[in-house]
């Protein structure tokens, strides 16, 4: 049998064999083209990004173990820059004086105020946790609060409830406060 007569043996009886290898092929060699022109470029950029993101971030670290850089410095400035709006325990007095000046300010009383320190080792820090009850009307109650507010102590406004009665046909708003303020250890 010659080479001829083999290649149309072969054609005859693989026809639908031969043309879905040459499909393949084709198949093959377009995603190979593809990869080339479209995907390989992108890839190169993507390595390229990845390659200069390590070298920052390796800049970076050896920014952190040498003590610093912009980003810990940055953080050292605010932790400063709270530090200096918490006053001393000392101010404890006065900042209970504000509160009562606040309520004086809205046309209120507080009847009394209970607290509770509890020192925060890790930040030399004292938290003192206070509670006390205001009423008055919704007016009153609003300004109080807005002063409470724009208060240049460092404060966190726990809990506050509110509760209304009747008195002398007018409506009063009953306000119940639990807020959190800290104040420095006398040695930071």
């Amino acid at each position: 049998m010659s080479r001829e007569q083999l290649m149309q043996t072969l054609w005859g009886e693989n026809r639908k064999r031969v043309l879905i290898m040459l499909l393949f092929i084709l198949l093959i060699g377009g995603i190979q083209l593809w990869q080339g022109l479209w995907t390989g470029p992108k890839l190169e950029d993507s390595r390229a990004q990845l390659r200069s993101l390590r070298a920052e971030l390796r800049i970076e670290k050896q920014r952190v173990s040498a003590g610093g850089g912009a980003a810990i410095t940055g953080i050292t400035d605010d932790i400063e820059h709270f530090y200096q709006m918490v006053p001393s325990r000392s101010g404890l007095g006065s900042f209970i004086g504000r509160l009562y000046s606040y309520a004086a300010n809205a046309q209120i009383e507080i009847d009394q105020i209970s607290y509770q320190p509890k020192a925060i080792k890790d930040a030399d820090l004292l938290q003192y946790q206070l509670s006390f009850s205001v009423s008055g009307d919704y007016a009153q109650i609003k300004k109080f609060i807005h002063l409470l507010e724009n208060s240049p102590s460092v404060l966190i406004l726990n809990r506050i409830t509110l509760g209304s009665a009747r008195k002398e046909k007018k409506e009063i708003v009953g306000l119940q406060i639990q807020l959190q303020t800290f104040f420095r250890e006398e040695g930071r």
